[in-house]
């Protein structure tokens, strides 16, 4: 995939944060037409940082009350917690190879033409990348391919905290390039 130098120009002009819209994008596997709001240019590792610290600070009220709206064991939830905590501490450390398999493997596997676009070495596919604030779907896709599954009681208890929570870490998204019709940044859309 190429990427226009106008395109390329106004990502690098951008400075600072900034909420850009991406318009009729269509999802890889379901084929959903949304508008996406998304904010560029903004720092993975101070959202990593502030979710460690939410998630350090996290007090067992919260964690009841997880627990009893969800029905589950306070040792569950507390698990989960200790489990996000021990990952999220990993993947602040500055070496690449002592975060978690995950972390290592998305540093790896792009390359960041500017704050906001990647480069993906194995496909060539070129990405929008920020963190997700809004959805609005235009057409509904096709989910019957979507399995259910069939989560244990820690891995939705994980869940529960990180909305309870509000972390930011896992709202960051990839945006193809290609599955999007029109972008608008700093006001001026963009046809891609």
């Amino acid at each position: 995939m190429k990427i226009s130098k106008h395109l390329l120009d106004k990502f690098q002009a951008l400075k600072g944060a900034k909420f850009i819209s991406l318009n009729n994008y269509i999802a890889k596997t379901s084929g959903e037409v949304a508008n996406h709001v998304v904010n560029v240019n903004i720092s993975v590792l101070n959202a990593k940082q502030n979710d460690f610290k939410t998630l350090s600070e996290c007090t067992k009220e919260v964690l009841t009350g997880i627990a009893k709206s969800a029905g589950f064991a306070l040792e569950t939830v507390e698990l989960a917690l200790a489990e996000m905590t021990a990952s999220s501490e990993k993947n602040l450390a500055p070496k690449k190879e002592n975060r978690t398999k995950q972390s290592q493997a998305q540093s790896d596997a792009f390359i960041f033409l500017t704050p906001a676009i990647r480069f993906h070495k194995e496909t060539g596919e070129i990405t929008v990348f920020g963190q997700a604030i809004s959805k609005t779907v235009i057409e509904p896709g096709d989910y019957a391919d979507k399995k259910k599954v069939n989560s244990s009681d820690k891995t939705i208890a994980k869940k529960l905290i990180t909305k309870e929570l509000n972390l930011r870490a896992g709202k960051y998204r990839s945006y193809s390039l290609p599955r999007i019709d029109l972008l608008n940044i700093s006001g001026e859309a963009i046809n891609c």
